[in-house]
């Protein structure tokens, strides 16, 4: 009996779907262990009768029944292969669930946004054929998201009824919209300022395009109106800009006249420095002069302005070359060049190595701000200037480099602690495995320096194994949530770059609560249209919904920022 049991279980076993065959494996399993306690029953008789018959009861042994380990491998191949598709059946549903939400917000999209009736039942259509295509979604959201599903479709649908009626309203307040722009249009027929008239007939014509359509027995008479008085502007703008056009040519012909003057003024002598002073002092007044005559047309003025600044360039150039010195500037800067040098010879041996390398930077942009000092000079005074600079850096490197030898040390002592968090395994008990990591951070944060180059790589490394390790933990997510924030605080607090990894944080935090009360705020302008809605308006519901998620988020990220604050004044 118990070898047809096991021949009926492994038959079970061996098929594809045993989800639907639970009850009936649950049976024979009973069975089997009915079977099984009869036998020991049996046995405990036999074994009383034998010891009546003077046996001793240690030398009589049960009889092994390999049957039974048959069955126990039975049963737990059964139960792992139900669970797996326990498992894949319920991923597939959330799986089919999410698709499902998305389709409910392309709806809700659709009928907030879509305006063009017929690319909104196309779209809808589409939505439907998807909808029924979707597979079977968890049990316990079925009924709710079958629920707002409908009332969307609902809505969908009621929209589409009244939109003929909303149309026939736009094309009547279209062409009230259109009467409006030609009535602003015909005041801008008398306005004195072309300019600002021209600016808001551009206005009107793109206000005017944007108002859509009218009914076909309004068009006409508005079309013929408008367009008679846009015209009428066009004239009034065509005269003025044909005066403007006269007055330019006015322009050009005055400054021509000045570089005229200009040219006589480059033809006097200049031998002296009161004779540049006094021709300066006329070139000045003629470009006074040209700045009050107005433009002229775009091309020839800019060939007169190019011909007029060429002359001024010209005196100006002249007088430039009369007046330079330029050997005693040269001077000048090599003398200020090798004070610079003084100061670097002066630190050229010093071992404060990050106070030196940022005066030394500083001296750099003072020798960048000199500029030359000529060319006979400059450049034995910049190998005087590197010489003791490539000093002080060679020894500080030689003195990194020992360094990172006597660091080698720890360097492989982080490694082998790495691979122990890696190795470690986590204590079923939460606070046990959590006391545990924390000891374990505290050996690897006495550990001293590592070489500069590895410093990046091993708190990395560190930091990833730490974190995997905490997400391991089974408690309450919350909890672990908060723990392992504390976790990620102490890593920064230890890291190699501190200051750059907590200000990065600091402001991680704050930009994230700020932009929460933002949405909150914007949210929260929304439930104004709710004013009149009845409290289970799936919609009203919705948002209601959203608010409160975010005030969770806002109270999440303001407590990070409570334990972030809290431990940099504790470590103080």
């Amino acid at each position: 009996m118990k070898t047809e049991i096991i021949e009926k279980l492994e038959t079970l076993l061996a098929q594809e779907d045993i989800l639907n065959i639970n009850e009936e494996f649950k049976t024979l399993s009973d069975d089997f262990y009915k079977i099984i306690k009869e036998e020991e029953r049996l046995f405990e008789i036999e074994k009383l009768n034998r010891i009546e018959a003077g046996e001793k009861p240690e030398a009589i042994e049960k009889p092994l029944d390999e049957l039974i380990d048959k069955f126990k491998s039975i049963q737990h191949d059964f139960k792992s292969k139900r669970k797996a598709l326990v498992e894949q059946k319920k991923l597939s549903e959330e799986g089919n669930h999410s698709v499902k939400k998305q389709l409910i917000k392309e709806v809700k999209t659709l009928i907030q946004e879509e305006e063009h009736i017929g690319k909104a039942i196309q779209a809808i259509q589409a939505i439907q054929e998807k909808w029924r295509n979707v597979g079977p979604i968890p049990r316990n959201v079925r009924q709710d998201i079958q629920k707002e599903y409908s009332n969307l479709m609902d809505e969908f649908q009621y929209n589409i009824n009244i939109y003929k009626e909303i149309k026939e309203h736009d094309l009547t307040k279209n062409a009230v919209l259109k009467e409006a722009v030609i009535a602003k249009l015909k005041a801008l027929v008398s306005e004195k300022n072309i300019k600002s008239v021209e600016q808001k007939l551009h206005l009107l014509q793109d206000e005017w395009n944007d108002i859509g359509g009218t009914s076909a027995e309004a068009w006409e008479s508005l079309k013929t109106n408008y367009w008679d008085t846009v015209n009428a502007i066009y004239t009034r703008i065509k005269e003025f800009y044909d005066g403007k056009r006269i007055e330019q040519k006015e322009n050009i012909l005055k400054k021509l006249a000045l570089i005229d003057k200009i040219d006589e003024l480059l033809a006097l002598p200049c031998e002296s420095s009161k004779d540049w002073k006094s021709v300066t002092d006329k070139i000045i007044t003629v470009q006074n002069d040209w700045k009050k005559v107005g433009f002229g047309p775009k091309k020839e003025n800019e060939i007169v302005w190019k011909g007029f600044r060429a002359k001024c360039d010209q005196f100006f150039d002249a007088k430039n070359e009369f007046f330079k010195d330029i050997n005693a500037d040269f001077d000048k800067i090599k003398d200020q060049k090798l004070a610079l040098i003084e100061k670097v010879n002066a630190i050229k041996n010093s071992e404060d190595w990050n106070e030196t390398t940022k005066f030394i930077v500083n001296i750099q942009k003072d020798w960048k701000k000199l500029g030359s000092a000529g060319q006979r000079n400059e450049n034995k005074l910049w190998k005087k200037f590197r010489t003791p600079i490539d000093a002080f850096f060679t020894k500080k490197d030689a003195h990194f480099d020992s360094l990172d030898k006597a660091n080698a040390g720890n360097l492989d002592l982080k490694e082998d602690l790495i691979k122990k968090i890696e190795e470690f395994k986590v204590d079923t008990d939460p606070a046990a495995a959590i006391k545990n990591l924390q000891i374990l951070s505290k050996e690897f944060n006495a550990i001293g320096n590592v070489p500069f180059k590895e410093k990046d790589r091993i708190y990395a490394a560190y930091k990833k194994a730490l974190n995997e390790k905490y997400e391991s933990i089974e408690m309450d997510e919350v909890e672990k949530e908060k723990i392992m924030y504390s976790a990620k605080i102490d890593a920064i607090f230890n890291s190699p770059n501190m200051d750059r990894e907590l200000d990065k944080e600091v402001y991680f935090l704050r930009s994230k609560i700020d932009e929460k009360i933002k949405e909150k705020s914007q949210v929260e302008t929304n439930l104004s249209f709710f004013a009149n809605a009845d409290e289970s308006n799936p919609l009203l519901k919705s948002v209601m919904q959203r608010v409160e998620n975010i005030d969770k988020e806002i109270n999440n990220f303001k407590l990070k920022l409570n334990l972030l604050n809290n431990y940099d004044q504790e470590s103080e």
